[in-house]
């Protein structure tokens, strides 16, 4: 299925399918079109139009500033000689019913530090030097492209930060990890990688953030496909490397932020909400530790869309559809104990159900947890720029930083 907001890597149109109806929120929700209070959401002030669905938490805060990096270089260290990755992996301990692995991946470096095993104190990450996958595009900062959080050729990361960051830097900046959105079947091998999540890198760069922009393997029938669960496994892969290499980066561990587009920001969902009792291993998500989770219009009842907008990455042929469905399905996780969550979507998005979002804001606030929906007015499966956009921005932000998680 296409989707929409291709500046962040989904196909197709902005606009919203008009063949399904905008539900209602689950239990306790309200909306509100701005004013004053003390909602969970972000609250629009009179007149700018925004529209927020409120439920019992605190208030966010004022906007902060929007700043611009300073010059870039290119990024990278040193080869210490390629590291083999050797033949096909068991699917990374991916569950019952998944594929699994591909193969060797391109020949990796791990640059400078004499040659330090990865995860050692000051030691560099594993660099993918001859990674086709594209590199994220970002005029004005540094960007060291493709380090390699597993084996398979998709499991690709790029590092963004501005100058004065980084490895060599004396900044300590806020991290946000990012996943590009697609349908979980659209990748960098079809025009909508992580080189495609511009609209999103450039935001939280311009708001004092080192960015982490995670590609992932899709069902998309090329040589690293892969059906569900293995974005999810992927997308824990690369939280572990972002926590792992976070003090080499120079980044802040206690302002860890995850967000994505659209499936990305399903996956966000799922990095932010998961338990080990998920099983979706190797990785346990008591290996790092997210402050704050920012859903872009993410799918949030996978169980529910298992025909519609999920269809593709958990086939009909899939064994163990529906455990599957279950297991990648952030309705599955809620509880009390997640981090502070807010979802920022379209009020007329049908390719993610809004009304799905606001069920899944409701269960969490019954159950004790921080969340909130913030719901921009006119936009569809994304944002356009301009209003849409601006919109989306200050809510994201204005969020973040009434968690004292924004970079400015």
């Amino acid at each position: 299925m296409a989707l929409g907001l291709v500046a962040a890597g989904c196909a197709g149109s902005n606009q919203a399918d008009p063949g399904r109806p905008v539900g209602t929120g689950g239990k306790g929700a309200a909306i509100s079109t701005g004013g004053s209070g003390t909602g969970g959401s972000v609250v629009v002030p009179p007149g700018t139009g925004g529209m927020a669905v409120s439920f019992p938490q605190t208030g966010g805060a004022s906007e902060p500033p929007a700043s611009t990096g300073g010059s870039s270089a290119s990024g990278g260290g040193g080869s210490v000689g390629p590291t083999s990755t050797g033949g096909g992996t068991a699917g990374h301990g991916d569950p019952v019913g998944s594929t699994g692995g591909r193969g060797g991946a391109a020949p990796v470096s791990s640059g400078g530090a004499g040659g330090l095993p990865p995860g050692m104190a000051g030691a560099p990450p594993p660099r993918d030097t001859a990674s086709k996958v594209p590199a994220s595009p970002a005029p004005g900062y540094t960007v060291e492209a493709n380090y390699a959080y597993g084996p398979e050729t998709a499991q690709r990361i790029d590092v963004i930060y501005p100058t004065g960051a980084g490895p060599k830097g004396t900044q300590v900046l806020p991290v946000v990890l990012m996943f590009h959105g697609g349908a979980w079947i659209h990748s960098y091998n079809n025009g909508s990688g992580k080189d495609h999540m511009t609209t999103f890198s450039s935001r939280y760069l311009a708001h004092g953030f080192m960015v982490c922009n995670a590609e992932y393997r899709v069902s998309d029938g090329s040589a690293d496909a892969a059906p569900a669960p293995a974005a999810v496994v992927d997308a824990l892969l690369a939280a572990k490397w972002c926590w792992d290499y976070m003090d080499y980066f120079h980044g802040d561990k206690t302002r860890f932020v995850v967000t994505g587009a659209s499936a990305g920001g399903h996956l966000a969902l799922m990095v932010g909400m998961t338990t080990a009792a998920g099983m979706l291993g190797p990785t346990s998500p008591a290996d790092f530790k997210i402050a704050g989770i920012v859903s872009g219009y993410g799918p949030a009842d996978i169980e529910s869309e298992i025909n519609a907008v999920a269809g593709a990455w958990l086939p009909s042929s899939l064994p163990n559809r529906a455990a599957i469905a279950k297991q990648v399905n952030p309705m599955t996780y809620v509880r009390k104990d997640i981090p502070p969550l807010i979802v920022v979507q379209g009020a007329n998005d049908h390719t993610a159900p809004v009304a799905d979002s606001m069920r899944l804001v409701s269960m969490l606030t019954a159950a004790g947890a921080d969340a909130s929906i913030h719901l921009v007015p006119g936009a569809g499966h994304g944002f356009t720029a301009g209003a849409e956009w601006d919109d989306a921005e200050k809510a994201m932000f204005d969020w973040l930083t009434s968690k004292g998680l924004n970079g400015k």
